[in-house]
């Protein structure tokens, strides 16, 4: 029976008109309506200042009270047949004329329901829909109803969602203001160091006067060097603090801006499925608009912070510069004062470690080779005098400025000079020897600069190879030992550097020798030719082991008596 009614009501709110109540204004709710003229299941909304009429019109009743008068008369017509059909006693199929008349009486009052309802069905195109998806449209009611609860959860989620990217936004300009306060703060501190440098520069053009006041004033250049340096550092580091800052705010306003999109997509989507969230959509489109307009400035904020830190990039790029050319100034002062005062430890071209390389080797095993390379020059240089901050190799690779073919000048510091050395061993085919020699002159205290030389490390002696021989004059008023240190640095030096023996360069202005003068070897030597017992006796070196030319060359000698040239005493080996 309550189904029933639900039918009944359901079918007299069919074709009602929504009617505004008098004296109230439509507000934001909405109540939900089925029209049985739109498409299955498809609600309509209707503002809930709007009242449906739940009084019939009179067309309804009309038609409502002539159903009720054919009722009536069928009813009466039945009866009667029924009253008449049993006096007359008529039979049908055999029945008795009561069962007869029970039989006719039942079929007209079903003829009377089927008449009735096939009548509202022509006639009432509601009654028609009801008959045929009455029940589909109260299951499709609930499902709108269900889905109304849902949308409006959804509708509070953005209200929360808004109400959260109001707060983010809010601190981003809080931020934001921060973010300027302390560019402020660098600017003033940048000023500051331009007045530094400044008054740096002409104190150092006062320095040139005296040489103790050089001294003087160079320490104080020293101490304002660190501190510009750190003040520089703090300003790099502070300046990708707030890229990085400016970094993040960007993702948060393209997050922010993503979520406003997504936002008014949802606002359209729901506006579709629900015409009762159009206020409310419209809201939430008017604050999106809003926070576009607020992203806008927040966008010029942005771009206008990037050209600053442009313009502090630059000044930073020129303070580098600057505080670039002070440090070369004060070094090539410090270098001019300490050569002037201090003796030269060190002199041009001098060699202080040298490697040798093999064929194939990996960039590792490169990396590592001249690593050591540097290891031993440091050692020999700290040994002869030379100094070095703490930390810090007592040798090093200077800076060097390269002119391209375009004319534009590109630095080149000690890592990147020994990443191109390890590409050009790793191109080369063949072994390969590593001389660490002094590339300017300098003085006891200081920290040598030195370059790296490569050279082919080819196969010059093989054992036993003949390499120079003498005649020596053993009379007891010469002097055989004289002899013997001019025949090893005269010929068979000469000998050895054109086979391609690449000699030590111990000291600059002097001889380099090609292998080490041991006392106790001359002694060796000294008592082979004196065993000898001749007045002139022929002395000769050959190599005692494969030489490269990067080697120390080792020699085997053998002393023979010009009298008896054929018969070798046993040999004394360097």
């Amino acid at each position: 029976m309550p189904r029933c009614l639900r039918c009944v009501r359901f079918i007299l709110a069919m074709n009602l008109q929504r009617i505004p109540q008098r004296g109230r204004r439509p507000s934001g709710a909405y109540y939900i309506l089925f029209d049985a003229k739109k498409s299955r299941g498809q609600a309509a909304l209707t503002p809930a200042g709007y009242t449906p009429a739940c009084a019939m019109t009179l067309t309804m009743l009309g038609f409502a009270l002539l159903m009720v008068l054919f009722g009536a008369l069928l009813a009466y017509i039945a009866d009667w047949l029924g009253r008449r059909l049993g006096k007359q006693r008529l039979s049908l199929f055999g029945f008795r004329p009561r069962h007869t008349a029970t039989l006719l009486t039942t079929l007209t009052g079903g003829l009377t329901v089927a008449l009735t309802i096939g009548v509202l069905t022509a006639v009432n195109e509601s009654f028609r829909i009801w008959i045929t998806r009455g029940d589909r449209i109260l299951y499709e009611l609930r499902q709108n109803e269900t889905r109304l609860k849902e949308l409006m959860q959804v509708n509070q989620q953005l209200g929360q969602e808004r109400k959260r990217l109001e707060d983010e936004r809010n601190r981003a300009a809080e931020a934001l203001e921060q973010l300027r306060q302390r560019y402020e703060a660098q600017l003033q501190q940048v000023k500051a160091l331009e007045q530094r440098l400044t008054d740096a520069q002409s104190q150092l053009q006062r320095t040139q006067s005296q040489l103790e006041s050089e001294q003087r004033r160079v320490a104080l250049l020293q101490k304002r060097r660190a501190e510009l340096e750190r003040l520089r550092t703090a300003l790099e580091r502070n300046l990708n603090t707030l890229r990085q800052q400016i970094a993040q705010l960007k993702s948060q306003q393209e997050q922010l801006v993503e979520q406003n999109r997504r936002l008014a997509e949802d606002s359209i989507t729901f506006a579709r499925e629900n015409a009762r969230l159009e206020e409310a959509n419209r809201t939430l489109q008017t604050q999106n608009a809003e926070l576009t307009a607020k992203n806008q400035q927040l966008q010029q904020e942005n771009k206008d912070l990037e050209a600053q830190n442009e313009i502090l990039l630059r000044r930073n790029t020129q303070y580098r510069v600057q505080l670039e050319q002070l440090q070369s100034s004060v070094e090539e002062l410090l270098q001019l004062a300490n050569l002037r005062l201090k003796p030269v430890a060190f002199q041009i071209g001098e060699e202080l470690a040298r490697v040798s390389l093999r064929a194939g080797l990996s960039e590792v095993r490169l990396r590592q080779a001249l690593q050591d390379l540097l290891t031993q020059a440091d050692r020999y240089a700290r040994e002869r005098g030379a100094q070095a901050p703490p930390g810090k190799r007592a040798v090093f690779i200077p800076e060097k400025r390269i002119r391209l073919t375009g004319g534009q000048e590109v630095a080149v510091d000690e890592a990147e000079s020994l990443e191109a050395i390890v590409n050009r061993l790793r191109e080369a085919n063949e072994p390969v020897v590593a001389i660490a020699r002094v590339l300017m002159n300098t003085a006891e205290g200081e920290p040598v600069p030195i370059e790296i030389q490569l050279y082919r490390n080819t196969l010059v002696f093989r054992a036993g190879t003949l390499i120079a021989e003498t005649t020596l004059d053993c009379r007891p008023e010469q002097d055989v030992l004289a002899q013997i240190l001019r025949f090893l640095r005269t010929e068979v030096r000469e000998r050895a550097i054109q086979a391609g023996l690449i000699p030590v360069q111990e000291r600059a202005h002097e001889p380099a020798p090609v292998g080490e003068t041991e006392p106790r070897l001359l002694t060796q030597i000294l008592q082979q030719v004196r065993e000898c017992r001749a007045s002139r006796v022929q002395l000769r070196a050959y190599a005692l082991k494969d030489t490269y030319a990067g080697d120390r060359l080792q020699l085997r000698f053998e002393a023979v008596a010009e009298s008896r040239a054929g018969h070798a005493p046993s040999p004394a080996n360097r």
